[in-house]
């Protein structure tokens, strides 16, 4: 809002006619007009209004000629145009507290703006911005001086016409890239550089000027060094981040295997204790019945074994997705950089795979050792032979292939009929020698 005394300025500069210079026709119309006059007429060092008529009093209706020259400066502007506004440095750099255009009617705080000075407001927010990422602003010279790389001076000298032709659109790209995100600071370095690059091989004092017809190009340096920063940025944050996903997601599917190693070393455990444990069993009796408990135990851990095999299974089908996920994720929030870290997930992908085979391999050995049991099972147990889709048909034929039992001699016959055969052999020996002796006692 503008101050009361300047107010009162405005009340004259609005009503008067002005024509070549600063001199106006003034018609008192009512009696803020007369009475701002009044005002101004009373402190001519504060308000530098002049009559050319000698008088005190003026009647509503009258026409007198006025003189405007330039208010107390803490006061504000009275300017022609844009063009007289430019002139002192200061206002190069930042608009007056308060002014008024003669040729547009125009004061500061007025609701219509003219073309040019919105040009001249948004070259303003421009230095501003250009200010931030200097070292410092020399306000008395009106030069903006860049330290990084070496001095680098940037006065600020510009005309109406170098802003009739301004990039608006620009400005609030640049403006729009500095933001006031965490990496403000990293931006600011990076339009100074963009803005050294852009100017350095021109004269100091057109520097600015070519600035102002070159924004786009500016803004696209800018955004291309940023660009660069992310990636550079990105990488190692990104590359950080999958590293240490590698190794959790690497100790996650070797966890799959160790958490049932005690059960995958209890399968040979388990062959061993059957091979010493089962006994000839002929009938059933004490060795059968232990026999059969060793198997039923088999196939309780076999069982067992089997459902932790098929939860581990699931883990790592769950792990596999989970990496499939994050890999998607890096490819859409990183698309650019994704392509470096393809490593990462093949590694992943053959330790699952690798452990999906281990835990196959696992239950092939735990298949092949139930079998087992079963074949040492049926061999020691004859009883449970029958069992066997073959068992009946085999004891049929060892029935059969037996000798009646009437044609079996028994123990008893067979010892006499020995008894007999000896005592015919010794009586037909002495037969044999009784002739000769016979024949001499003849």
């Amino acid at each position: 809002m503008s101050d009361a005394k300047f107010e009162t300025l405005l009340t004259l500069y609005r009503a008067a006619d002005f024509g070549q210079g600063r001199g106006a026709t003034l018609a008192v119309s009512n009696d803020s007009i007369r009475e701002a006059l009044t005002t101004c007429l009373s402190d001519v060092r504060e308000y530098a209004v002049g009559l050319d008529a000698d008088s005190d009093e003026f009647a509503i209706g009258a026409t007198v000629k006025v003189a405007f020259e330039d208010p107390r400066t803490g006061l504000g502007v009275l300017a022609c145009n844009l063009s007289e506004i430019l002139q002192p440095t200061r206002y190069r750099l930042k608009e007056p507290k308060d002014y008024f255009l003669i040729d547009s009617k125009f004061a500061k705080n007025d609701g219509e703006i003219p073309g040019d000075v919105q040009k001249y407001r948004q070259v303003l927010r421009l230095i501003e911005l250009l200010k931030q990422s200097a070292a410092f602003l020399d306000s008395d010279e009106g030069v903006l001086v860049f330290v990084h790389g070496g001095k680098f001076e940037l006065p600020i000298e510009y005309r109406v016409e170098n802003m009739r032709a301004l990039d608006e659109a620009a400005i609030e790209r640049l403006l729009s890239f500095v933001g006031d995100d965490a990496h403000v600071e990293k931006k600011l370095g990076i339009l100074e550089g963009a803005t050294r690059a852009l100017l350095e091989n021109w004269p100091k004092e057109q520097r600015f000027t070519h600035l102002l017809s070159n924004l786009p190009q500016l803004a696209e340096r800018a955004s291309d060094g940023y660009k660069l920063f992310i990636a550079d940025f990105s990488y190692d944050k990104v590359r950080d981040a999958t590293e240490a996903a590698k190794v959790e997601y690497a100790g996650k599917i070797h966890k799959a295997f160790s958490d049932i190693q005690t059960q995958i070393l209890g399968i040979p455990v388990a062959t061993i204790v059957v091979a010493s444990q089962m006994k000839d069993a002929k009938d059933i009796g004490y060795e059968f019945w232990v026999n059969t408990a060793v198997l039923v135990g088999c196939w309780v851990f076999a069982i067992l074994v089997t459902f932790v095999l098929w939860n581990q299974t699931h883990t790592l089908a769950v792990l596999d997705a989970e990496i499939e996920r994050q890999k998607e994720l890096i490819k859409k929030q990183y698309k650019d950089i994704a392509s470096q870290f393809v490593g990462v997930f093949k590694f992943l992908r053959r330790r699952l795979c690798l452990q999906r085979w281990a835990l196959r391999a696992v239950g092939f050995v735990l298949f092949v050792g139930l079998i087992l049991a079963h074949v040492i099972y049926f061999k020691l147990t004859v009883p449970a032979q029958a069992w066997l889709p073959n068992g009946t048909h085999t004891a049929t034929s060892n029935v059969t292939d037996k000798p009646p039992v009437s044609a079996v001699p028994a123990r008893g016959s067979s010892a006499a009929s020995a008894q007999e055969g000896a005592h015919s052999q010794a009586a037909q020996q002495r037969s044999t020698s009784l002739p000769s002796g016979a024949s001499g006692a003849k």
